[in-house]
């Protein structure tokens, strides 16, 4: 059995299995010394491997991942109409600031070990990687959460108990953990695991979040936009030129039973049959209702001559799916299938909430696997996140007169994307202007407020990143929340079907999802850009010491 080449989820369980003689040689089972643990660099490792627990992929066995099932955004329509949370829990998983004690732990521990200093810098870099990868997902969730940067016992009670600290202070921090694993990680660990690349994309990521938020969310304007979009900007460039290269295929990131050795990937979760697998595949080729992507989405697909469909002349329309596909960019026809399904018009049993079926993920050699027995493997990091991360970054630096875009900005980024697509490149025509085979033009269904350049590249993204998680929170960072408003009705709209009795659709003959008086959804800002402070947490506090959140 090669071990490297499992994801360290795996790992830990097989560990837990051939560690039982060490455990019983040395005595009681249920004692730990902490003092007599840190003597070895794979004493560190195997503290490590629980922390890759965070990176959901596909999802584990019949849980949900982060691709395709987090659907609610304007790209997808869940099978069931989804609403903005309504009530304060009293309790939520999310709260979960465990993993931050376990990383601080680490950080404490470390010295101890007899090992070099490159060795003790590098696993303070994993250790610091990971505190400032649940904290940014705490961030994105709460907004202010309580900076803890050491571990505490339980008499430490003025610590425990501390208030939240603002949004500004915990991102800061987040970066100074980012800037230190970024610098100290190994170019290269153990197969599949952290290495230098991988810190700088997940700073490329943060950054890009955090700097965005910073820039659009203005009630009340925070501080230091450009100083995060820059560390996205660079973060990206230095993966870009490590050697990291695209797929020929763009399915092949998704779709693929084995992703070592794959070159756009940097991390990826393994699945393997019977240790680890997943139900994406599953769902999507079984009777179980699909969350469809919406026409929305479907119609954010350039045309293949490099026009939005408001502009090119040869869009077909949506009459019928093989016009909507006809002369497209090259990743729609790949993330849909060539037929639609829904109600009144199964195929093989299988019907989507839209009609369209996502196909992205669909592996032939696993095909009549079931759920939860899936084993293709899921990216985590991958290049074509980072191209588009630098592209956005670029383009708002230069929105904010940091920078100078060019088209040399676009050509080692989102062009790429747009070859491997079968569509012309865009062309930047100065003062955030883009054109395509040298002729200006502005997409009609342009958000008013978003110059082109910067729309074109979100329009990379979205279509780009289709089902990979990644929408909801791109609309929370811009602020563009109300576009989750069902006033926007092609985000809950689907294809273009005939009449059968049994489908439902609206008066222009797209299928509807959900019934209009279902259908009733409005963002309320600020509220709904972030989650409520669970009630159970604010008891458990002195009084007043844990405010809530705005609108709660």
């Amino acid at each position: 059995m090669k071990k490297r080449i499992f994801l360290p989820v795996i790992l830990t369980s097989l560990m837990t299995v051939v560690g039982c003689k060490k455990y019983v040689d040395k005595g009681l089972p249920d004692q730990f010394d902490d003092n007599t643990f840190w003597r070895s660099e794979d004493n560190i490792r195997s503290y490590n491997w629980p922390f890759y627990e965070n990176f959901l992929g596909y999802g584990n066995g019949n849980s949900f991942g982060d691709f395709y099932f987090t659907s609610f955004s304007d790209d997808q329509a869940s099978t069931a109409f989804t609403k903005f949370t309504q009530n304060v829990p009293a309790s939520s998983a999310a709260w979960d600031f465990k993993d931050v004690r376990k990383a601080n732990i680490m950080l404490e521990r470390i010295d101890q070990v007899p090992i070099s200093d490159e060795a003790k810098n590098h696993w303070k870099g994993v250790a610091r990687f990971f505190r400032a990868l649940v904290y940014f997902n705490r961030v994105k969730d709460y907004g202010d959460v309580p900076w803890i940067g050491r571990s505490m016992d339980i008499s430490d009670t003025a610590y425990i108990y501390k208030p939240r600290d603002p949004r500004t202070v915990v991102m800061d921090s987040v970066l100074a953990d980012l800037d230190f694993a970024t610098a100290n990680i190994r170019v290269k660990d153990q197969d599949n695991t952290i290495n230098r690349n991988v810190a700088l994309a997940l700073k490329s990521r943060i950054c890009l979040y955090e700097g965005t938020w910073r820039k659009y969310h203005t009630n009340p304007q925070l501080a230091g936009a450009a100083k995060f979009l820059l560390a996205a900007k660079d973060a990206s460039e230095k993966v870009m030129a490590s050697g990291a290269v695209l797929n020929a295929d763009y399915v092949t990131t998704y779709n693929s039973l084995d992703l070592a050795g794959n070159k756009e990937v940097l991390l990826y979760k393994k699945y393997l049959p019977g240790y680890l697998t997943h139900s994406l595949i599953g769902y999507l080729t079984s009777s179980t209702p699909m969350a469809g992507p919406s026409k929305s989405a479907i119609d954010a697909f350039l045309c293949s001559d490099g026009l939005p469909i408001g502009l090119s002349p040869l869009y077909k329309g949506d009459d019928n799916l093989a016009n909507t596909r006809t002369n497209r960019d090259k990743r729609l026809l790949q993330s849909i299938d060539t037929v639609l399904c829904y109600n009144g018009n199964l195929v093989s049993g299988r019907s989507s909430s839209t009609g369209y079926r996502p196909a992205k993920f669909l592996q032939p050699a696993v095909a009549n696997v079931l759920a939860p027995y899936n084993d293709t493997d899921a990216p985590l990091f991958w290049l074509a996140e980072v191209l588009v991360n630098y592209a956005e970054a670029a383009a708002e630096l230069d929105n904010l007169g940091q920078y100078t875009f060019s088209q040399a900005d676009l050509d080692k980024s989102i062009n790429l994307l747009r070859v491997r697509a079968a569509i012309p490149p865009l062309q930047y025509k100065g003062a955030q202007q883009v054109a395509v085979n040298g002729a200006t033009y502005t997409d009609p269904a342009k958000d008013a407020t978003v110059p082109s350049l910067i729309w074109e590249i979100r329009r990379e993204r979205r279509t780009e990143l289709l089902f990979d998680g990644f929408r909801f929170q791109d609309l929370m960072r811009w602020a563009k929340g109300s576009y989750l408003n069902t006033s926007n009705k092609d985000i809950w709209r689907g294809a273009k079907v005939p009449d059968n009795g049994k489908v439902l659709r609206d008066a222009d003959g797209y299928i509807m999802p959900y019934t209009a008086t279902t259908a009733q959804r409005t963002f309320i800002d600020p509220k709904n850009y972030f989650q409520p402070i669970p009630s159970g947490q604010i008891a458990l506090y002195p009084s007043g010491n844990l405010s809530q959140n705005p609108g709660w």
